[in-house]
This record gives C-alpha cells, sequence and structure tokens, in this order.
C-alpha cells in the first residue's frame, strides 16, 4: 500500500489514486493492469468471486459476511460514478447495482475476507478504492485533488483509505500544493463497463 510520490501534484494525485502494479493478491487470480483489455478481463476475473451475482460466489461464514456488509455499506466504497449508488451492499449484504465494476468489487471484498482473514477492513477497503480509481480515474483523480484542499476531517471515506498511509509531512505537503496549484486530468473518464 506504500505510494512513492515525486513532488509533482498531478503526477502524485495518479500515484495516489491509480494502481499501476497489480495487488498483492493479484499474481494468484491472474490479474493484469497493463491495458483496458487486460483490466476489463479482470474485472471479469474478479466478478467470479460475488455473493449472490458471481458465477463462482465466495461462501462467506456469518462473521465473514458481517465483515462484507459492514465493508460494502460505508458510503463512496462502491462504484457511484456510473450508477449512482452509494454503497456496494444493502444491510443485508444484497447488490446495489449489478454493474461490472460493483460485481468485481463485491468479489474482491469476498475474496479478501475468506483468503486474508488477517486484512483489517481498512485495507480491504482500500484495495477496493484503488481498483476505484483505476475504474474512474478522472472522477476519482479530481476528487482527491479537490479533498486535498479542504479540511482532512471532511474527506470522503474513499479519500481517507487512498491517503490512509501517507506519513502526516505527506500530506501537509499535498494539501499545501492542493491550495496553490490547480489539478488538470487528462486521460479516459471510466476503464471498464458498466
Amino acid at each position: 500500500g506504500k505510494v512513492v510520490l515525486s513532488g509533482e501534484f498531478n503526477h502524485d494525485i495518479y500515484a495516489l489514486v491509480v494502481p499501476t502494479d497489480v495487488p498483492f493478491y493479484g499474481k494468484e487470480l491472474g490479474l493484469d493492469y497493463s491495458s483496458i483489455n487486460a483490466i476489463n478481463k479482470s474485472i471479469a476475473k474478479l466478478s467470479e468471486f460475488a455473493p449472490v451475482q458471481g458465477n463462482n460466489p465466495i461462501d462467506l461464514n456469518q462473521e465473514e459476511f458481517k465483515r462484507y456488509i459492514k465493508i460494502g455499506t460505508e458510503p463512496t466504497v462502491t462504484c457511484e460514478f456510473c450508477c449512482g449508488v452509494k454503497t456496494l451492499v444493502t444491510e443485508e449484504g444484497e447488490p446495489t447495482c449489478g454493474c461490472a465494476h460493483s460485481i468485481a468489487m463485491r468479489g474482491t471484498a469476498a475474496y479478501l475476507i475468506k483468503n486474508y482473514p488477517k486484512m483489517t477492513d481498512a485495507e480491504i477497503a482500500y484495495e477496493l478504492m484503488r481498483q476505484k480509481g483505476m475504474y474512474f480515474p478522472k472522477q476519482m483523480q479530481e476528487r482527491m485533488a479537490q479533498e486535498l484542499s479542504g479540511e482532512q476531517k471532511d474527506y470522503t471515506p474513499d479519500i481517507k483509505y487512498l491517503t490512509k498511509n501517507l506519513k502526516p509531512e505527506e500530506l501537509a505537503r499535498l494539501k499545501a500544493k492542493a491550495k496553490s496549484e490547480g489539478f488538470e486530468y487528462k486521460g479516459p473518464t471510466m476503464v471498464g463497463g458498466c
């Protein structure tokens, strides 16, 4: 979860939001983030594990399912940019939408809860937010730049997770740059399908 910052604001926003390497669990699942086509295939692989909607859903026990709901009902820990939902799941653990992004994020949450039980809920949410940044690079980078110019207590949960690994001095430098420099995004609006 450590992101190396360069000191150049636009580059650092990108580095915080969009993963360039597959996550630690990616190799075992055959994930590939090297191109849009590869990302789409990775979305399909992760979607297989989603409770309810996946073709090979992960069976969560009662305690695991409680964690799944806790993570999945936190606002902005979802794919709200394509379908407007506020959470990944309902309080009962039912899907809030059927877009490919949401199914993949739910599959990832279930996979990590089941296979990496020592991960904290915050660590799992961080992994989901890196996916969200890859799926919605424009919206997430713009949100990051905007929220860094405000108060940390006002950050949305997705931005809180993406900045949680920063040292206080790194966050302070980014906040200062957010207030003094503009942010200009150039790239795709969305990767993967709704």
